[in-house]
Parts: C-alpha cells; sequence; structure tokens
C-alpha cells in the first residue's frame, strides 16, 4: 500500500504575520479547511492510509491537526535544525521510513481533487507533474524533460526543454530508495541547504521518473502572501467545477 509523505519542516517566513504562531501548512483556505487537512482528506480518499509528516517549527500544532483523522495513521519526523537546513535533510532524516511506495509532496501544494485521481492511476511506476503551457515563474521549479521523462528540476532552468514544475512526485519503493542513497552522500559532504533535488538530478539516468502533465488540473504552491490570496480564489472555482451535481 502507498504511503504519503508530506514535508512540513519549513519557517514559512515569506508569509509575514500568517505563519507568526502557525505553520505554513495551518494557513486556512477559502473554506476555513486548512491546507494539510485539505491534502490529508483528499488522499484519504483515494485509499492512502499511512502518512510521514515531516515538522520543523509548531510540531505541537501539526500533530494535533492530525488526530482529527481516526482511521488515518501518522509518523512524524522532526527537523530540528530547520532554520539552517533545507528539506533534504528532512527527507534523510526519514531514511529508515522507505519502505513501500510513497506520493511525495511539499506541504504548501494545493491541488484539485481529479489530479491525485489522475496521479495514482497512471501506469508508470514513478511520476511527476509539469506544465508545458504555464509561464516560467523565477521563484519556483521548473523542471528539464527529455523523451517523456524527467531529466532535471531547478529554480534557475529556462530552457526550451523546461516546463513550470510542481513537486508532488508518485514514486517506486525503488526509486525512493535510490533518490534517499544521493541524499545521503549530499548530507554526509554537509550540502544540507540544497534541495533534495539536486540529489535527484544526479541519478535521472538510472530511475524513470514519468513526466505527466496537469495543464487541465490545478496544482500551485504557497510560498507568499500574495501567492496564498490567489490560490485559495483558484481552488474554490476548482472545487465547484468537481462538486457533483444531484
Amino acid at each position: 500500500m502507498m504511503k504519503a509523505m508530506i514535508l512540513n519542516s519549513g519557517s514559512g517566513k515569506r508569509m509575514g504575520k500568517l505563519t507568526q504562531n502557525k505553520p505554513k501548512c495551518l494557513i486556512e483556505l477559502y473554506n476555513g479547511e486548512t491546507i494539510l487537512e485539505r491534502q490529508i482528506r483528499i488522499l484519504g480518499q483515494f485509499g492512502i492510509r499511512d502518512f510521514i509528516i515531516t515538522t520543523g517549527p509548531f510540531k505541537e500544532l501539526i500533530v494535533h491537526k492530525c488526530k482529527a483523522f481516526k482511521n488515518l495513521n501518522f509518523i512524524f519526523v522532526e527537523n530540528n535544525d530547520y532554520e539552517n537546513t533545507n528539506y533534504i535533510v528532512s527527507m534523510y532524516n526519514a531514511r529508515e521510513l522507505y519502505d513501500d511506495d510513497i506520493l511525495l509532496l511539499h506541504g504548501d501544494l494545493v491541488f484539485n481533487k481529479l489530479l491525485v485521481k489522475k496521479l495514482l492511476l497512471c501506469p508508470e511506476s514513478s511520476v511527476c507533474l509539469y506544465n508545458e503551457t504555464a509561464t516560467l515563474s523565477k521563484k519556483d521549479f521548473k523542471c528539464r524533460i527529455n523523451n517523456g521523462y524527467l531529466k532535471e528540476v531547478s529554480v534557475n532552468i529556462f530552457a526550451d526543454d523546461c516546463f513550470a514544475f510542481q513537486p508532488m512526485y508518485k514514486l517506486s519503493k525503488d526509486t525512493i530508495i535510490s533518490w534517499n542513497k544521493n541524499i545521503v552522500k549530499f548530507i554526509r559532504n554537509g550540502e544540507v541547504k540544497v534541495y533534495a533535488e539536486n540529489a535527484l538530478n544526479e541519478i535521472t539516468d538510472k530511475v524513470r521518473i514519468f513526466a505527466m502533465s496537469y495543464k487541465d488540473d490545478y496544482i500551485n504552491e504557497i510560498d507568499t502572501q500574495e501567492d496564498y490570496l490567489r490560490v485559495s480564489a483558484d481552488i474554490e472555482n476548482y472545487d465547484l467545477n468537481e462538486t457533483p451535481i444531484i
């Protein structure tokens, strides 16, 4: 059975007052539901029962929120040095838990339900998400695609074979273990402030991660207060369109 791993160890400083007393994942969207609750609810609807949640600041608030999901199982992995490290350390700290296929996602992602269904039903064992029609943002991840498979993930790539990218992956057990092995090398070399994708980029010629377009769906991350207002409004429209009419 596939597990979900949600990376929630960041401090969310770019959110200003919104994250003074809580982590970014507990910011409420248009309907009063937090980002974390929305993620867990949607993934749970598609049969995911086991969650690995990495934490940084305000761990106790995250743990408390997860207790409301009585039929789901949670393991919390702390990154006590979240102020000085990136989530590559959080993934390293969870290295003993990669014993199954993993749905890996960042804790600030907001997405529509149908996208998750498509991702899980994709016959490829390892899948990432890209959008060939979206404008490339200077601050966000982009990916390089080669023959339909992931070649590179970075903020600083803008070539013709690069596209908008969102950090939500369906990964086979073998793929997440291979990625983790390279993460271990990075950590032992003191590279604790880089993206975990830096370690992934070195092995994309050995693991096959299929690139699936999300151009007909919605997924976006919330980094700033401006993102928050825009994404919360956007997802309300998607939710309305996906609501069954009786």
